[in-house]
């Protein structure tokens, strides 16, 4: 699928959003549906689909912060959250992660890419899944927190 069919084009390509380059666009790849949800299922298991639920249990885990504040608005803020996932990320730099909207919904994206226009990917997100290997981060609403895959065995 080509990013500009994804349902969440809008967030590169509306200039009321961001509007992403033709060179940053090739950077990201459409997943399919069901390695999306793999992904997800990875992290979340179903009774945590509902935002509500999913919320309340990161609580109540109490997942450890990465960030409490990621600087909406603000410059100095931002480039600080931006240079945290850049050394969060470092081993990933120059490869890709997948970024999950929804469980059936997400995007493999250079990990540099990501790291530079965060924000962009972020907003007006409730919440995504930065997958990079054995954990992810986990965005919610201004904060991020660090994610374990979920032991199925």
């Amino acid at each position: 699928m080509d990013i500009k069919d994804f349902s969440y084009s809008w967030r590169f390509t509306n200039e009321d959003f961001a509007l992403f380059s033709d060179a940053e666009l090739s950077q990201i790849e459409v997943l399919s549906e069901e390695t999306a949800t793999d992904i997800w299922y990875s992290y979340c298991d179903e009774r945590l689909l509902p935002k509500s639920y999913f919320v309340k249990d990161i609580i109540a885990r109490k997942m450890p912060l990465l960030t409490a504040d990621c600087g909406w608005g603000d410059e100095k803020a931002e480039n600080a959250t931006r240079s945290l996932l850049e050394s969060t990320l470092d081993e990933y730099m120059d490869g890709c992660i997948n970024v999950c909207f929804e469980s059936e919904k997400a995007l493999k994206v250079s990990t540099k890419l990501f790291c530079n226009k965060w924000s962009d990917f972020c907003y007006p997100s409730d919440y995504l899944i930065i997958d990079h290997g054995d954990k992810a981060l986990l965005y919610y609403e201004d904060l991020i927190y660090y994610l374990d895959k979920i032991d199925k065995s």
